[in-house]
């Protein structure tokens, strides 16, 4: 790849919110590891593995938020506003992923694996999920934020 093309890709904010998401996703995966590995002696195995994915999400959460702020949108908003916007738009992807792989799994034939469901959902949600954050969570300015 030429180095224009280098330099369009890494300014381009998709890409970037590509490579912010699956860094966001490492933070998940390694945090939950090491909190269910800590939490286990003194949690018992499921408790831990709840309290380790609850914790995980949160921390990675917040990685993203922040990656996606400052490095993805350059947003200038405030951010009690975005960071109240990046919730919402979090728990409603959360909840729509929820509801239409639960609706198609009802849908499809039992032989069906909710994984093999999950994935479309949610690569389609990610596209949606860049659209909101883009258009509304991290809008550049009162101009941006009033579209």
């Amino acid at each position: 790849m030429s180095h224009s093309i280098a330099a369009a890709v890494r300014q381009t904010p998709f890409v970037r919110f590509l490579g912010s998401s699956l860094s966001s996703s490492l933070v998940d995966l390694a945090a939950f590891a090491l909190l269910c590995r800590a939490l286990e002696p003194a949690l018992g195995a499921t408790v831990s593995i709840l309290a380790a994915t609850v914790l995980a999400r949160v921390l990675s959460s917040l990685c993203n938020y922040l990656i996606n702020y400052f490095l993805v949108f350059h947003s200038r908003s405030h951010h009690g506003r975005s960071a109240t916007l990046y919730t919402t738009v979090t728990v409603i992807k959360t909840g729509c992923s929820a509801l239409l792989v639960a609706g198609l799994a009802g849908l499809l034939p039992a032989a069906v694996p909710e994984l093999a469901i999950k994935i479309p959902v949610d690569c389609a949600l990610f596209f949606v999920n860049y659209l909101a954050q883009k258009r509304f969570v991290y809008a550049k300015g009162r101009a941006a934020e009033n579209k």
